[in-house]
């Protein structure tokens, strides 16, 4: 009599163990194809982000954020230069490719901020999103501070460009700007190798 509950415990546990065990080969398996795909487009594109000089430019790691790339101000009225990186992985620029430059102009008689993303040769742009306010980092719905690029309120959509701009009003006093792209190597469609160094 009490073998026959031993063995229904033993049957019953058996069971959710095989079962457990092929759902965690389909997830790995699932998590597999998904690498190779990142892996695909990550060797032919990269994101990058605008960096400004040390005293303007924060990692969002140091925040507590679990992505690299940079806020960077606060800044005043005036113009800027700041470099955009590729592949700069925890925010160490030795990792990264310099691949272009953003050009910023803020003019405080209009409160009008121009922003160009202009490309080193041999580099393309595929997206660019862009944040441009008082605060640190943008919110999200529920208004906590986010870092993903989705969540900036300006945003484009390119097919393999060399220049893009924003133009944002309605500014007063210092600002913060978080700019963000895709890089690809220019003709990208035809070659999957590495970005340009």
């Amino acid at each position: 009599m009490k073998t026959i509950p031993k063995y229904l415990f033993f049957c019953v546990v058996m069971f959710f163990a095989c079962q457990t065990e092929r759902l965690g080969q389909n997830d790995q398996s699932s998590d597999n194809q998904s690498d190779q795909q990142d892996q695909t487009s990550e060797e032919s594109c990269e994101t990058l982000f605008a960096r400004g000089e040390d005293d303007h430019a924060t990692c969002f790691l140091d925040d507590g954020f679990s992505r690299w790339g940079w806020t960077n101000g606060s800044i005043e009225f005036g113009d800027y230069s700041f470099d955009l990186y590729s592949g700069a992985g925890q925010c160490v620029l030795d990792n990264g490719t310099l691949a272009g430059t953003l050009t910023v102009n803020y003019d405080e008689a209009t409160g009008t901020v121009d922003i160009d993303y202009e490309m080193n040769e041999g580099f393309v742009l595929n997206e660019t999103h862009l944040y441009v306010g008082n605060e640190p980092y943008p919110t999200d719905q529920n208004g906590q501070d986010s870092v993903a690029p989705g969540q900036f309120p300006y945003q484009h959509e390119l097919d393999g460009v060399e220049f893009d701009s924003y133009t944002v009003d309605g500014l007063s006093g210092p600002i913060y700007i978080i700019a963000h792209g895709l890089v690809c190597n220019d003709g990208e469609a035809e070659d999957d190798g590495p970005l340009p160094e």
